[in-house]
């Protein structure tokens, strides 16, 4: 599944549209941030990790790498 969608899924569970996201971003960043870029970002898969760790804070997830079991 691709970041754009994962993403959407989770802003529909958390009632937030990518609007008032790319606002909360920008406020994060102290830089502005429409709802076009963040958009352009997410769809190319240009977002950077610290800004997926700051969307991921403001909607209250945290991100975090899991270690696979190994299949035997």
């Amino acid at each position: 599944m691709s970041i754009i969608n994962e993403l959407k899924k989770i802003l529909l569970d958390v009632n937030v549209n990518l609007t008032e996201l790319a606002e909360a971003l920008g406020k994060r960043v102290n830089k502005p941030y429409s709802m076009q870029n963040l958009s352009n970002k997410l769809r190319n898969e240009t977002i950077t990790h610290r800004e997926m760790l700051i969307i991921a804070d403001i909607l209250g997830y945290d991100l975090k790498f899991v270690r696979r079991e190994e299949k035997h």
